[in-house]
């Protein structure tokens, strides 16, 4: 052992060297060789390197490292695609704020759970957008998300979240889930009024949902389906298990089904289109179940002073319309403006409550395979 760290302290030394005398000729140690040249000794440079090599640590002088101010956030496919919120507004804040927004995104909510258990992907990792209540409960009990948030913005949120802010989440949007469907196809007579009626053979087949192993859309469906019936009793009548809800809507467009479950403003983009007369959403007596997404900032060893800064800048109403108008989407505070469109949704009559605790979830998750294929109790 001691022959291998010799052989080892050997070798970083010959090339603390090397980077010594490089950096003596070399255009990047500049300042460098004009102190030692004062001094009247060029071979006195190459020894101040090597002192500052050694000191802290190999290529202190070279050009190579990396000093870029940054944050980076984890989040899921539709944030963080590049016609998505994040690549929208990277630029703006860049030039806000001198710090360069790198993200690493993932397919759905529920895979973020998944990367951050990658130690290595988690210490990189500032921030993570797209967490729903649901993940933020998870996040909160096994990473310890640190909260960020300035004095007063929990007197900015809509009165309908105010019992939801909870410690190291920042709420950003929210929508009320529902299903959204074509009027060519379903009357009004043939809507389901309440979770029961997804059983009715009017409806077999002719919605599609996600799958709650994948999917945060998903989950909260199954979470609230459940507090009617038993999941076994919906096998079968769904036409697809969606990987995702981008995949889901897709689908929908397409025609493979008449409903689809999805927010309650999707109706906005169907307005801004000009199409808001084919669509509608089914209004159930349970309520609608809220999904708030927003940002949960990881407890970290390090000081990151642009994390601070892009916090400020997300809070921004300006920045927050944009989240709102590319997600379509509620802005989660009540000072900023709404995009064209959301003026023709429905109001949300009642909100149903929510379960999100991790016991029932992962209670859900271990049942839903034995649902499936029929054996739950």
């Amino acid at each position: 052992m001691q022959v291998r760290q010799a052989i080892v302290t050997l070798g970083a030394m010959k090339m603390a060297v090397f980077l010594a005398f490089f950096c003596a000729e070399t255009p990047g140690c500049a300042e460098t060789r004009r102190v030692a040249k004062s001094s009247g000794a060029k071979w006195r440079s190459a020894t101040l390197c090597l002192l500052v090599a050694l000191s802290i640590g190999l290529g202190a002088c070279t050009q190579k490292q990396d000093l870029k101010p940054r944050v980076r956030v984890l989040t899921y496919s539709s944030l963080g695609a590049k016609g998505g919120f994040l690549a929208a507004v990277a630029d703006d804040f860049h030039k806000e704020t001198s710090c360069a927004l790198e993200i690493e995104s993932t397919l759905g909510a529920t895979q973020i759970i998944s990367m951050l258990s990658d130690r290595r992907i988690r210490d990189s990792v500032d921030a993570v957008m797209g967490v729903d209540e649901i993940l933020a409960e998870r996040l909160q009990r096994e990473w310890e998300p640190n909260a960020y948030l300035e004095p007063g913005v929990a007197s900015r949120l809509v009165p309908i979240l105010k019992d939801r802010v909870r410690p190291g989440w920042l709420p950003l949007d929210y929508g009320a889930l529902t299903f959204i469907y074509r009027k060519s196809e379903l009357s009004s007579d043939a809507l389901p009024r309440k979770l029961q009626d997804l059983t009715r053979k009017e409806l077999h087949k002719k919605f599609i949902v996600q799958d709650p192993r994948a999917s945060s859309p998903g989950m909260m469906f199954f979470l609230f389906a459940e507090r009617a019936m038993p999941i076994r009793n919906l096998n079968g009548a769904w036409l697809t298990l969606a990987p995702s809800w981008d995949s889901s809507y897709k689908m929908f467009l397409a025609g493979d089904a008449p409903m689809v479950w999805s927010y309650l403003s999707s109706l906005a983009y169907h307005a801004s289109q000009g199409e808001l007369d084919r669509y509608g959403a089914v209004d159930f007596e349970e309520g609608l179940p809220l999904q708030v997404e927003g940002m949960a900032i990881l407890k970290q060893n390090r000081v990151n002073p642009c994390l601070k800064k892009w916090v400020e800048f997300v809070l921004k109403p300006s920045v927050l319309a944009r989240l709102a108008e590319k997600q379509w989407m509620w802005p989660a505070m009540k000072d900023v403006a709404l995009p064209a469109g959301f003026e023709k949704v429905p109001a949300i009559r009642k909100a149903a409550p929510g379960n999100f605790e991790v016991q029932a979830v992962d209670r859900l998750l271990s049942d839903f395979g034995k649902d499936l294929r029929g054996e739950g109790n």
